[in-house]
């Protein structure tokens, strides 16, 4: 084994991998030994420049840029890019690798419910036949459009945009004063055409997570969804979390940095969906956008300091309507964005789209939703009642703090079992690949297993790990060596498991106080959804197994996906929708969880896990792959 005094960390995004390297080792050799799949044609000789990455801390602990550096990367050495094959560690450092140098990629979470609601999106489209002009009638082309509209559709107080205004007088002529109209609102004309064009006519669903960024091309005339992607936020590299990216936007400047960096990422996302569809962006009429409040305020380039000082106000909890192009975002020229409303400093736009989607305030009896992330919402509600906590669970369910954590990309470990005699432990890999790391289901797993077969007692504490390696810290061998893309073991040490402890028992303490505001007792549950990508992934045996969530039976339990995702797409096709959410944001009852009297009293209590003998009672379920 190296002495620790040769190693550093390297802690690699968008992977959320973290590990320990030989120091003086270069960047590329160090990725490749942690298994990350990084590009380098050349074989790491610096002539390529294929192998870049972007240094987001501990740029003083490598060595100089080289002059192979230098020549191959002059417009983009100041912004702290380096090239990994000659880039030398001597110290902690952490990179982001841009989707170029990456091989392989983080596995995205797009999927959820089917919301069906009456199709009346704000964008929709007329052919309107318009008066032309004579000696009798000196109307002016503007008037004589918007009369033809009030005419043929009953509506008033209409308004355009001056590019609109300049292009009609070559359009009414054109098609002979026949034409296509596109709306917003019935109030606003976004678009005057050819009366024959086949122009498609559609919206882009956003859901803007600290982690993670998923957008839904939805065509507007039948609802559907056209083509969906997702990337890893591209914020991320001022902060995986989201007090990070508060802390970091101190002043204007930076607050602009960080909104202009998602508004790129949004238009990246729309022209990789309008790719895969066959359409224009020019076709892309309005944006709806669903996130926590402080990814809201970002989006919007709006000042967060408010949402990191007692008491955590937001600047604006109301839904917004505005120009695409005030936010940078590259679509229709007229192009709108309506921004879901959000509730508190904790509590935002997703856990609104949350009850949207899966109308649990809709229902005669209760219903428990848990959002599983860094900021995990827990949200109760049953019709004319809806309650809501946030509750700080922290990075480790994404990978973070974990020694050999990851998010969940390909060669994650997503799922284990330990045999209970042998302790031989069997898993799968995302993709398929040999372990790189293990993600948040995976760790869950790992731990539920553990506590199961008593290798982790009641306190956390690993009472006989099958291999302790370090002598300093308990560890259990998830993968050996001999079959992990590093050649390195992929381990559970007792400081992971510390870890799990920490964020599940957050969870849990802001369920059971959830449960008492409201006067609802467990018997009074009809229904758990589990929402996000985690909260999809995790095995529900799992979650109760180390009580993450409280001992209901696993068939009550139902995994619904990207909920956020799906209300954000049920607001773009119908008004009804959005005004429902206002309601709903409206009638949210926040919970500020560490004002509850017993909060500390429950969190401690929260801390332990299940007896063996209370665990094993939780059938663990067969591994299977996703």
């Amino acid at each position: 084994m190296r002495p620790m005094e040769d190693q550093v960390q390297l802690i690699v995004q968008p992977m959320g991998l973290r590990g320990d390297v030989a120091k003086g080792s270069t960047l590329l050799g160090s990725l490749r030994s942690l298994g990350v799949p990084i590009t380098s044609p050349c074989a790491g000789r610096g002539t390529c420049g294929k192998c870049l990455v972007k240094v987001l801390e501990g740029g003083g602990n490598l060595n100089p840029s080289t002059s192979a550096e230098k020549a191959l990367l002059p417009r983009v050495l100041d912004e702290d890019y380096r090239l990994a094959c000659t880039a030398r560690l001597h110290g902690e450092v952490t990179v982001l690798i841009p989707p170029e140098s990456m091989l392989g990629k983080p596995q995205m979470l797009t999927e959820g419910l089917s919301v069906t609601m009456p199709l009346n999106p704000a964008v929709t489209e007329w052919i309107v036949k318009v008066d032309p002009p004579s000696v009798h009638d000196l109307r002016s082309d503007h008037k004589r459009l918007f009369d033809a509209i009030s005419r043929d559709l009953a509506v008033s107080g209409l308004s355009m945009g001056l590019d609109q205004v300049q292009a009609l007088p070559s359009k009414l002529r054109k098609h002979h004063w026949k034409v296509r109209v596109v709306l917003w609102k019935a109030k606003q004309v976004l678009e005057v055409g050819s009366p024959r064009a086949q122009g498609g006519l559609y919206g882009l669903a956003v859901d803007v997570g600290t982690t993670k960024v998923a957008a839904y091309l939805v065509d507007l005339r039948n609802g559907e969804v056209a083509a969906a992607t997702s990337i890893i936020n591209p914020q991320i590299e001022w902060g995986e979390d989201v007090v990070s990216r508060i802390t970091y936007a101190v002043d204007a400047v930076r607050t602009r940095r960080l909104q202009r960096a998602l508004a790129e990422g949004i238009n990246h996302l729309a022209e990789e969906c309008c790719r895969r569809a066959g359409v224009k962006r020019s076709q892309v009429y309005e944006v709806t956008v669903a996130g926590n409040t402080a990814m809201h305020h970002l989006f919007l380039g709006l000042g967060p300091k408010t949402l990191g000082l007692a008491p955590y106000a937001p600047v604006i909890h109301e839904p917004i309507d505005l120009d695409a192009r005030r936010l940078g975002l590259r679509l229709n020229r007229a192009g709108k964005v309506h921004v879901l409303p959000v509730v508190a400093g904790f509590v935002g736009g997703d856990a609104v789209a949350d009850v949207l989607a899966t109308r649990i305030h809709d229902q005669p009896r209760w219903q428990l939703l848990f959002d599983i992330g860094t900021n995990t919402e827990v949200i109760l509600a049953r019709r004319g009642a809806v309650y809501a906590a946030s509750c700080a669970s922290g990075p480790a369910f994404e990978g973070a703090r974990i020694k050999h954590g990851m998010r969940a990309a390909t060669g994650a470990i997503e799922y284990v079992k330990v045999q209970p005699e042998t302790l031989e432990v069997s898993y799968h890999t995302i993709d398929d690949e040999k372990p790189r790391g293990i993600c948040g289901s995976g760790v869950i797993d790992a731990v539920a297993q553990l506590v199961q077969v008593g290798v982790v007692s009641s306190s956390g504490r690993m009472l006989d790990p099958k291999v302790k390696a370090d002598k300093s810290m308990a560890e259990f061998v998830i993968a050996p060596g001999d079959v992990t893309a590093s050649g390195s073991a992929i381990v559970l040490t007792q400081q992971d498991v510390r870890e799990i402890q920490l964020a599940k028992a957050a969870v849990l303490t802001g369920c059971r106080i959830l449960l008492r505001e409201a006067r609802v007792t467990m018997e009074e549950i009809e229904r758990i959804y589990m929402a996000g990508a985690f909260g999809s992934y995790v095995r529900p045996e799992s979650a109760i197994a180390i009580r993450m969530i409280p001992e209901f039976p696993a068939s009550m339990i139902k995994a619904v996906g990207n909920t956020a995702g799906a209300g954000a797409r049920v607001a773009l096709t119908s008004l009804e929708a959005r005004k429902e959410a206002e309601a709903i944001a409206q009638a949210m009852r926040y919970v500020e969880l560490h004002t509850f009297p017993e909060f500390q009293q429950l969190y401690v209590k929260a801390l332990s896990f299940p007896s063996p003998g209370e665990s094993k009672g939780i059938a663990a379920g067969r591994l299977e792959k996703r």
